[in-house]
């Protein structure tokens, strides 16, 4: 099995190789299959995630879910941790930790969402994600008690096995342009 070092070198550089209208098609694919999937989970919240690196596109979605009414969360960086933090559109975003934007942080808007899309370089059929290394979103997950996590990743992103580690934890859905996972 390959290290999660060379799995992550590997899997960013191939997504990075994208040009810019197979990011957009991609995302708009993952788009839509995560739409068939919170339209079947109906969760009240949801925190999406602000996209780097070649990840999924889902901003035309947080705009969906706000117009629909939907409270939407995008995580903010707190020294160790993220907080999911409500915002009421996409102008309340701007660049904070790793220069990726956030909205800014209340303890009033923070809360527990039901869903979380979590991004990721890749996963496994388990649900287990191979991120950037800092722990962020296995922290978050493994303390909040959220009702559905939901992985988002490009179907080449999608491996039969990546090394684990007892502090990671798995996902409930993985959704790629192709498919649509629920974790065995």
């Amino acid at each position: 099995m390959h290290t999660k070092a060379s799995l992550r070198s590997y899997l960013l550089k191939k997504r990075l190789q994208l040009t810019q209208q197979e990011l957009q098609a991609l995302s708009r694919r993952v788009e839509e299959n995560l739409k068939r999937l919170l339209r079947e989970l109906s969760p009240k919240s949801v925190m999406l995630y602000w996209p780097i690196k070649g990840e999924p596109d889902l901003t035309p979605l947080a705009r969906e879910l706000l117009e629909n009414g939907v409270k939407l969360y995008f995580p903010k960086v707190l020294k160790e941790r993220i907080a999911a933090v409500e915002v009421d559109n996409l102008d309340q975003l701007s660049p904070g930790a790793f220069n990726i934007p956030e909205p800014p942080y209340s303890p009033q808007r923070e809360g527990t969402p039901e869903a979380v899309v979590v991004p990721a370089l890749g996963y496994d059929k388990k649900g287990y994600r191979l991120g950037y290394g800092g722990g962020y979103y296995d922290r978050f997950l493994a303390s909040a008690p959220v009702k559905d996590k939901i992985g988002v990743c490009f179907h080449f992103q999608l491996l039969d096995a990546i090394p684990v580690e007892p502090f990671d934890q798995p996902v409930d859905w993985i959704v790629t342009d192709k498919t649509t996972l629920r974790r065995t």
